[in-house]
C-alpha cells in the first residue's frame, strides 16, 4: 500500500496536473492577504472555500490519473487502488490547509492577535471543506455514466451550488430537498465569523450532519468506484 501511494504521488507530480490548481490557489491566497489588517474568521472562511475548490479540483486530477485496469493487477485489493488515490489527496489536503491557515499568521496579516479557538474553528473547516472537495472530486471521477468532459463539469456544477445552497433554497423553495445532496458548506463556514466564536447546540448539531453526509458521500462514491471496476 505504501509503495502505491507513493507511486500514485509520483507519477500525480511527473504529470504536472498540480500546477494549474496549485497556481490558482497560491495566487488566491498571496493576492488575499496582500495587505494587512484583516479580520480572522472571515479571512479563514475564504480560505476554507479556495482550499474547497482546489481540493474537489485535484481529486478529479488525482483519480483519473492512469488506466486502472493495468494497476489492478498490481495490487491485491481493488479497493487499496481507491483508498491509495484518498490518501495522494488527503497528503495534498494536509499541505494547502497548512499553508491557508499558517501563512496569514507568518507575515501578520490579521488585525488581531490569533486566539485557540480560531485555530480550532480554522482547522476544523479548512479540513471538513478539504474532504468535501476530495468526495465531490472522487464521485464524479467514478461515474460511468458521463464521459470525463462533463464529469469534470458536473464536479465544479455542484462545488459552485452548494456554496450559496442556502441563498438558493430561501428564493425557490421547491429546490431544498434536491439541495441536501450538494456538500452542506454553510454548515461549516458559517460557523467562521467573527462574531460567532460561542459555539453552542446548533454547532454540534451542524457537526453531526457534515459527519453524516461525509460517510454517505465517501460509501456513495466508493460503491462507484466498485460499479465501474466490474
Amino acid at each position: 500500500m505504501q509503495g502505491f501511494i507513493r507511486y500514485q504521488a509520483i507519477s500525480y507530480i511527473r504529470s504536472l496536473k498540480f500546477i494549474p490548481p496549485l497556481t490558482v490557489f497560491g495566487a488566491w491566497i498571496l493576492v488575499f492577504y496582500a495587505y494587512s489588517g484583516v479580520p480572522v474568521m472571515s479571512s479563514y472562511a475564504v480560505t476554507c472555500l479556495a482550499v474547497y475548490l482546489t481540493m474537489a479540483w485535484i481529486a478529479m486530477s488525482v483519480f483519473s490519473l492512469e488506466t486502472r485496469n493495468l494497476l489492478f493487477v498490481q495490487l491485491p485489493q481493488q479497493s487499496m487502488y481507491f483508498w491509495g488515490k484518498w490518501l495522494v489527496c488527503l497528503f495534498a489536503a494536509v499541505l494547502l490547509t497548512g499553508f491557508a491557515i499558517g501563512y496569514p499568521i507568518l507575515i501578520g496579516s490579521f488585525k488581531e492577535v490569533v486566539q485557540p479557538i480560531h485555530l480550532i474553528l480554522a482547522i476544523y473547516g479548512h479540513v471538513i471543506l478539504a474532504l468535501f472537495g476530495i468526495s465531490v472530486g472522487a464521485f464524479f471521477a467514478n461515474t460511468s455514466a458521463s464521459s470525463q468532459k462533463f464529469a469534470w463539469l458536473s464536479a465544479m456544477l455542484i462545488t459552485v451550488v452548494s456554496i450559496p445552497a442556502e441563498g438558493i433554497i430561501e428564493k425557490a423553495g421547491w429546490l431544498q430537498w434536491i439541495l441536501l445532496l450538494v456538500p452542506p458548506v454553510i454548515r461549516v463556514i458559517g460557523y467562521l465569523g467573527d462574531s460567532m466564536l460561542r459555539l453552542g447546540w446548533d454547532f454540534w448539531m451542524d457537526i453531526l450532519w457534515v459527519i453524516g453526509y461525509f460517510v454517505v458521500s465517501l460509501f456513495v462514491a466508493y460503491r462507484m468506484f466498485r460499479r465501474k471496476s466490474k
